[in-house]
C-alpha cells in the first residue's frame, strides 16, 4: 500500500493538511480512508456551525419538519457551495437510517483493469456510517468512458460534473429502458432526460456510457417498466408497494425524448466571491432555509419518508396532510389493461432476474 497525490484541504479548520490517494496494487483510493475521520470533523465544523441549533442538533427523534429542513440544508451545502472544491474532494448528501441527513465525503474507488478504469463510490458520513449504494441488489461500477461522456455532453461548469453526475444518477427513482441495441438506466434530468447503458454481472451494473437526448436514436417502453431501487447494504427485496409509479415516470421520460427536450445550459450560482467568502455565505443560506420551506407549503405535520420505505439515497418529502404514497403498480395495470396476465409478465421477469444473478 502507498500514497500519492498530496492537495491542500480546503478547509480553515484544518490548516496546512494535505489530502492524499491511497494506492492497493491496482487500485487507488481517493481521499485516503485514514483521512476520512479529520476531514469529515472539519467540514462538519463548518456545516453544522452556519445552522440554526434546533436544525444542528436533529436527530432520530425530530419532527418530519425539522429532518426536511436538515436534508435542504445538506443539500446546499453539498452541490451549491461545494459543488467545485480546490481540493478536488466531492461532498453528497444523505439520509440515514433515521432519516438524519448527514454530509458525507465521497471516496472514489478507482481500478484499472483490461477494459479500462473503473469508478466505485463509498460516502463516508461517520465511523457507523459509511455506505455503498446498491442498486436492486448489486454493486454499481462507472466506465472510465461514463465520467468522460458526462462531463463533455452534460453542460456544467469546470469541477462540478462528478458532484452533478452523483446528485443526478443516486438522487432519483430509475427504470430502465431498452435503448438501441442496449438497455440503459434512463433518468430524468431537469426538464430533459439522460440514459446510462450498462452490462450486468451477477453481482454487478457496470454502467458503460452516458447518452443526451442528441445520442439516443431510439428509445422503447416496456410495461409494466423496469422499476430498481438503490439501497444501502447488498440485502434487497423488491417492494410490492412503492411510493411511485414506475410506469407513469417511464412515459414521462419517453415523451421528454420524443418532443427532444433539450438540457438546460450550466447554471451560474449567483454567490459573488465564494471562494473568499464561503463560511459568510453560508451562514446567510442556512438561517433563510425554514422560511423558504414554508412559502412552499412545509410547516407542522411535513413528513419525509425513503423511496419505496427502502433506506437509500431517495427519499420522499410530504407537505402537511399528505399521505404517504402506496402504489401497487400490477393491480394499477389490471385496472387499466384487464385484459393482458400481468402476474404472468411478473413471475417471468423473476425468473429472469435470478437467473442472471447465478454465476
Amino acid at each position: 500500500m502507498s500514497s500519492s497525490k498530496h492537495v491542500p484541504f480546503d478547509s480553515i479548520y484544518r490548516p496546512g493538511f494535505e489530502v492524499v490517494e491511497e494506492r492497493q496494487g491496482k487500485v487507488s483510493l481517493y481521499p485516503h480512508t485514514e483521512q476520512l475521520p479529520l476531514l469529515l470533523r472539519a467540514i462538519n465544523l463548518e456545516f453544522q456551525g452556519g445552522l440554526p441549533d434546533r436544525i444542528a442538533r436533529v436527530d432520530k427523534r425530530a419532527d418530519g419538519l425539522s429532518k426536511i429542513i436538515r436534508r435542504h440544508a445538506a443539500l446546499m451545502y453539498c452541490s451549491t457551495l461545494n459543488r467545485a472544491r480546490s481540493d478536488h474532494l466531492h461532498l453528497f448528501q444523505l439520509a440515514d437510517n433515521d432519516l438524519v441527513a448527514r454530509v458525507t465525503i465521497v471516496q472514489q474507488i478507482s481500478e484499472s483493469t483490461p477494459l479500462g478504469r473503473i469508478h466505485r463510490f463509498r460516502f463516508y458520513g461517520g465511523e457507523n456510517f459509511f455506505p455503498e449504494i446498491y442498486l436492486s441488489g448489486k454493486r454499481v461500477a462507472f466506465a472510465d468512458h461514463v465520467l468522460q461522456r458526462f462531463s463533455s455532453r452534460v453542460p456544467n461548469n469546470l469541477g462540478e460534473d462528478l458532484t452533478y453526475l452523483l446528485l443526478g444518477f443516486f438522487g432519483t427513482p430509475i427504470v430502465s429502458m431498452p435503448v438501441g441495441k442496449s438497455h440503459a438506466f434512463v433518468i430524468q434530468w431537469h426538464e430533459s432526460m439522460l440514459a446510462f447503458t450498462y452490462r450486468e454481472t451477477p453481482d454487478e451494473f457496470i454502467l458503460t456510457t452516458c447518452l443526451t437526448i442528441n445520442e439516443i436514436n431510439s428509445l422503447e417502453r416496456q410495461l409494466p417498466a423496469f422499476a430498481h431501487n438503490f439501497h444501502f447494504g447488498q440485502a434487497f427485496t423488491k417492494p410490492r408497494l412503492r411510493t411511485w409509479f414506475p410506469s407513469q415516470w417511464m412515459e414521462d421520460i419517453y415523451s421528454r425524448w420524443r418532443r427532444k427536450i433539450s438540457l438546460p445550459p450550466a447554471f451560474v450560482h449567483d454567490l459573488q466571491g465564494l471562494a473568499l467568502k464561503k463560511i459568510e455565505s453560508w451562514h446567510w443560506l442556512a438561517q433563510g432555509l425554514k422560511d423558504n420551506l414554508v412559502k412552499n407549503g412545509h410547516g407542522p405535520g411535513s413528513q419525509i419518508c425513503f423511496t419505496d420505505q427502502i433506506p437509500g439515497p431517495c427519499v420522499l418529502e410530504l407537505k402537511p396532510g399528505q399521505p404517504i404514497p402506496a402504489f401497487d403498480e400490477i393491480a394499477c395495470l389490471k385496472q387499466l389493461k384487464p385484459d393482458v396476465d400481468w402476474d404472468a409478465i411478473m413471475a417471468a421477469r423473476a425468473a429472469n432476474e435470478a437467473e442472471a444473478r447465478k454465476p
